[in-house]
């Protein structure tokens, strides 16, 4: 059995959702032909969030430590001391720091550039060399031919990069989001940082033999960015679900009584469900839902929203009666809770390209899906299936309608879909079984590559005269 060294920060049983895709392929890969390792962080925090599994071999390597994440830590243990974390998660929000990353003069400016070098390409910069040094070794001791590196964080690139350069093997680069200068959150530190970062950039789109992205815009995109080089390597592999997540949980989801709308996960850079909330509010108040008609859940990282307390703004709409907050809970619990849901929100703003793994487990779990975000790559998956509506997060009305249309669908035929909504044919292309066979055949393809190659190779050596003979065997 071939085997392939799979490099991700994240893994099981680290809580963190960037740990789901690789897991499932590690899981699925014996299936097809090829033997997983693994090689990623050593998490002390790791939790039963999810299991790992039992059969792959995966080996762990610590990060040394960095000057940010230490600082964030002291910090946020300070603020703990003082009863003042509300302060600190603010300052932490994207809106705060888009804002202290405008141009600074003096001190501030040194600190700036500082901090840009620090991050770059992120804060698990720590994990690099520790990461190159231990894969290395597993490839020449095990004898691994094929490499699969996985991002964020985009550290675990530029450890494949390493790798590939210091042993040949054949490397596909995956990225879950976007690896890109206009895609960053804040401004971008300075002109140095800028052009190491996209130096970066090209050298993995440039030596990896194969760059996957979860979703067809994000490869469009790539294939922009790199007119240069050859867009077959380029290649779209979604994210998915695993139906054997969901084959032991409850599944009981009411047609009639109150319409549960849940948000399960993070409000991360971009998104905020203040517009659902405020045409949730517009509806209420024009009669149009009665109150005792809909509930609102948000579970997990959830306690703000750039830059907002989210208690604050639905106590700001009047909404403390309709939405509830929970936080963080394991994943087999997440699942249950989107089990138990009408209506599963998956928000988008500022994310047309990424496809969410909120999404495959909406999916999965048969809820009626609410799309708030920009019509892209989400949006496409919904139109193929049938399965939920996309709205423009800028347009309240279409938001109100979207509403009113998941709660038409979740009391109907729709809303309860069947005892086993993963197993609908509709979806069984999202499955994690059906993705890692294509990315087996994305990797048996790259043996077959090189070996034409070769063979092409032999066939021009063998017509060649031998140097510094010719002329002079007679």
């Amino acid at each position: 059995m071939k085997k392939v060294l799979i490099v991700t920060y994240y893994y099981p049983p680290s809580p963190p959702v960037g740990g789901v895709r690789p897991s499932k392929f590690a899981r699925f890969l014996s299936e097809f032909g090829w033997e997983p390792i693994v090689l990623a962080v050593a998490d002390p925090t790791a939790t039963e969030a999810l299991t790992p599994n039992a059969n792959v071999e995966v080996y762990r390597v610590s990060e040394w430590p960095h000057p940010l994440k230490t600082y964030y830590r002291i910090m946020e243990q300070r603020a703990q001391k003082r009863g003042r974390v509300e302060e600190f998660m603010l300052q932490m929000s994207p809106r705060y720091v888009v804002a202290m990353s405008r141009p600074k003069r003096g001190i501030a400016r040194v600190k700036r550039w500082l901090v840009s070098f620090m991050r770059l390409p992120d804060e698990e910069l720590g994990w690099l060399i520790p990461a190159i040094l231990k894969g290395i070794k597993l490839i020449r001791e095990k004898k691994i031919t094929h490499l699969v590196t996985t991002a964020p964080p985009f550290t675990s690139q530029l450890v494949g990069l390493a790798i590939k350069r210091f042993t040949g093997v054949r490397w596909v680069a995956d990225f879950r989001d976007p690896w890109s200068l206009r895609d960053k959150y804040t401004a971008s530190g300075n002109r140095i940082t800028d052009a190491l970062e996209l130096r970066l950039i090209r050298s993995v789109m440039k030596f990896a033999d194969i760059v996957l992205s979860v979703s067809s815009p994000m490869t469009e995109q790539l294939k922009k960015e790199h007119p240069d080089l050859d867009p077959d390597k380029f290649v779209t592999l979604t994210n998915g679900f695993d139906p054997s997540d969901f084959a032991s949980l409850q599944h009981s989801r009411p047609m009639s009584g109150q319409t549960l709308f849940s948000y399960i996960g993070e409000f991360a850079y971009g998104r905020t469900p203040a517009t659902f909330l405020r045409a949730l509010k517009s509806l209420i108040d024009d009669g149009t839902l009665n109150r005792a008609e809909v509930r609102v859940k948000f579970v997990g990282t959830v306690a703000f929203a750039e830059g907002q307390s989210v208690t604050e703004m639905v106590r700001s709409f009047g909404l403390e009666e309709i939405v509830s907050m929970e936080p963080l809970v394991p994943r087999r619990q997440a699942l249950q809770r989107a089990l138990e849901s009408q209506v599963l929100l998956v928000l988008t703003e500022q994310h047309s390209f990424a496809l969410t793994f909120k999404l495959f487990d909406a999916l999965a779990a048969g809820a009626t899906i609410l799309n708030i975000g920009s019509k892209g790559a989400v949006a496409d998956v919904l139109a193929k299936t049938g399965r939920g509506i996309a709205v423009e997060h800028t347009n309240v009305a279409e938001i109100r309608n979207g509403i009113l249309e998941c709660i038409k669908r979740s009391r109907s035929g729709e809303g309860q879909r069947s005892p086993e909504p993963w197993n609908d044919p509709s979806i069984q292309a999202f499955n994690f079984q059906c993705l890692t066979r294509e990315l087996a055949k994305i990797l048996n393809g790259l043996d077959e590559k090189t070996s034409g190659l070769d063979r092409r190779e032999g066939a021009t050596d063998a017509n060649a005269k031998p140097d510094g003979l010719g002329g002079a065997v007679a």
